[in-house]
């Protein structure tokens, strides 16, 4: 149990969690691991870490700390800054590469010994966690506009052989995936031992379903929250700010209706994360904490104001649905705003 960032900088402003704002990265770190056996790092969305963060994050952290690593933007069709990309790769580039309207490298300009070669370095800079026995999953989090087809499911089913040995996480955005070929997009994944990302999150037009499937001896739960307005406004191709977006409180009760589904995954599983990425505020941990009790996990948390500020989205549910279903986006943008750059954000 735990959050997608605990160096998020609305956590850390407001204050109800960390017990002091000016706190060190490693005793940041070392007050969150108190509480919570897992956490998600999403900087490494944006740029591949050095392989000494995964050495200070494995030693600053107590047995059984686990650590999830959320795969570089052209892993999984995101568009990467060109100063992002590692020297290896940036050699192999076409001369003159597009480029989005941002100015990223479109990823489809990616020669595939560019790819190689990123997954190569992505490898080498996890190696650490992966050998301290911390590595809890890679996150490969497909872009919204990679939609399902044949070539692209192979590659999927390919990811392990250029990640031996872990344990790779697939989060689907695109209505092509689930529900229009969920019946051979989950069989090839448990075919390949791949797990499928449960993921609860608001509804919106081109949502797709939530389905509550074990492909793999890990299942994965990533709860967004339900703040439908703030996903919408992305959906009109406006840029909501991260707290904007996934400003989100889970009432009790939204919570316990997953109970279910995260008991029956035990079941059927070695092992279950249930991560919360509805960052704003502290609403994130206070929902794993809330999820911890309801799960009847010891709690042991901090004493933490229950509710949010006034006016804050709190247990607003989205589109109607029906029991036990929750929807999830089919667009989302990519992981959280990063970590501030360098090892002292993060560990």
């Amino acid at each position: 149990m735990g959050i997608c960032s605990w160096a998020d900088a609305a956590l850390i402003e407001d204050g109800s969690f960390y017990p002091k704002k000016s706190m060190t990265a490693q005793a940041r770190l070392a007050w969150y691991a108190r509480y919570f056996d897992t956490v998600e790092i999403n900087s490494s969305f944006y740029a591949i870490p050095a392989a000494r963060n995964a050495v200070l994050w494995a030693a600053r952290t107590p047995p059984g700390f686990l650590f999830s690593v959320t795969a570089y933007a052209p892993m999984t069709g995101h568009h990467p800054r060109r100063e992002t990309l590692p020297a290896e790769a940036q050699r192999l580039l076409p001369q003159h590469p597009p480029l989005t309207r941002r100015g990223e490298v479109d990823s489809t300009a990616l020669p595939a010994e560019a790819l190689d070669q990123i997954f190569r370095l992505f490898r080498a800079a996890i190696a650490p966690l992966h050998e301290a026995g911390k590595l809890g999953y890679v996150l490969f989090q497909l872009a919204p506009w990679v939609h399902f087809d044949h070539a692209r499911l192979a590659e999927l089913a390919a990811l392990p052989a250029r990640l031996p040995g872990v344990t790779i996480a697939l989060e689907f955005r695109h209505r092509s995936w689930l529900p229009d070929h969920a019946d051979e997009t989950l069989r090839t994944l448990r075919k390949a031992g791949l797990a499928h990302v449960i993921v609860d999150a608001p509804g919106t037009p081109n949502a797709v379903p939530y389905v509550p499937e074990v492909t793999a001896p890990t299942a994965i739960f990533r709860l967004h929250g339900r703040n439908a307005q703030g996903w919408m406004s992305q959906l009109r191709g406006e840029e909501p700010a991260v707290r904007e977006k996934y400003d989100y409180l889970y009432a009790e009760d939204e919570l316990q209706a997953l109970v279910p589904d995260v008991e029956s995954a035990a079941a059927e599983s070695e092992r279950v994360f249930v991560a919360f990425n509805n960052n704003n505020r502290a609403f994130p941990v206070q929902n794993a904490l809330m999820m911890k009790r309801l799960l009847l996990i010891e709690d042991g948390g901090p004493d933490m104001a229950p509710k949010p500020p006034l006016g804050a989205p709190r247990g607003t549910r989205g589109a109607p649905r029906s029991p036990g279903i929750a929807d999830l986006p089919g667009l989302a943008d990519p992981p959280d705003t990063p970590d501030l750059p360098g090892i002292d954000s993060s560990v």
